[in-house]
């Protein structure tokens, strides 16, 4: 079992997402232009050119969609939202992992998967690799596998079987918590990217329309503003729609980092209290008792009088 995310290859959950799911976004996103968005803001267009007002106000969001920058922008965000989706099928798969193995902290009526103390107040080595080797096989169910905490609470019961040392017991189970939390921001980094790329492709439209309005702007001298008002309106409503787009997913992306670390903290509170805390170390144990040996003072001998009376 690895922290890292097994699951890669093109054929994979996440590999559909990253690579089909890509390509058919831009698919659908351009199917719903070339069907409904841009023959609506044609419909529009000539009838705001026929001074038909009711109809170009019905219609005004077709006309704000219509441009390429748009749909391109439509294109990614809907990608970004398939990867958000599953991002935050994982973390709650991972919640209902945290609570099949700790269901009193989450507040669930149930018994957990593995019972750490089994009867007694602590766990002994000899009960830790016991512990560790249950875990890893109640970790090959799919149901389990690749599991946050399984994982953690294996190796870190793992290490004290073989060690008996519960400070590299601790620095297992919290170097292993970092690692995940350093995976899952990791890999949040398309998702930022996206939350960069679609603002800027929104200034690419408004660069465009700001183009094409200085060159008509001839035109408009000689008293047909209709180019400039056109080119115009590509380059506002550009990056109008970039920036609503670029702050809803960045609102996600907020609530699903915030999920993810919630969860390792909710993992790293179960791990110290129900592992951590639970294990005692033997070295520390006996030098305590030679300890407590030494500082106990001899008591006198009672010497018995033989003297006859």
């Amino acid at each position: 079992m690895s922290l890292r995310n097994p699951e890669r290859g093109l054929f994979s959950v996440k590999g559909l997402i990253f690579s089909l799911g890509l390509i058919a976004s831009f698919i659908f996103v351009g199917v719903l232009y070339g069907g409904l968005i841009r023959p609506a803001a044609d419909k529009a267009a000539l009838a705001q050119s026929y001074g038909v007002e009711g109809a170009s106000s019905s219609s005004g969001i077709f006309v704000i969609l219509k441009d390429y920058e748009q749909q391109v922008c439509i294109s990614l965000f809907l990608w970004g939202i398939m990867i958000l989706v599953y991002k935050f099928i994982l973390v709650h798969s991972e919640a209902t992992a945290l609570g099949r193995f700790a269901p009193e902290s989450e507040g669930i009526d149930a018994e957990p998967e593995v019972d750490l103390l089994s009867g007694s107040r602590s766990i002994s080595r000899e009960r830790a690799g016991k512990l560790s080797d249950e875990i890893d096989e109640k970790s090959a169910r799919p149901d389990l596998k690749n599991k946050i905490l399984p994982y953690v609470m294996a190796r870190g019961l793992e290490r004290y079987h073989m060690t008996g040392n519960v400070p590299e017991t601790t620095e297992t189970i919290m170097g292993r918590l970092e690692v995940a939390s350093e995976q899952q921001e990791s890999e949040l980094s398309m998702l930022r990217y996206l939350v960069w790329a679609i603002p800027s492709i929104g200034f690419i439209g408004t660069v465009r329309g700001i183009g094409v309005a200085l060159h008509r702007a001839d035109e408009a001298l000689q008293g047909d503003i209709s180019g400039v008002t056109n080119a115009l309106g590509v380059a506002f409503n550009s990056t109008l729609v970039a920036l609503i787009i670029s702050i809803v997913l960045m609102l996600l992306i907020h609530l699903l980092q915030s999920g993810q670390e919630g969860l390792i903290l909710r993992v790293q509170t179960f791990c110290r209290e129900q592992i951590i805390d639970k294990l005692y170390d033997r070295d520390e144990e006996e030098a305590e008792i030679e300890i407590k040996i030494k500082n106990t003072p001899d008591v006198p001998r009672v010497q018995k009088d033989t003297t006859l009376k």
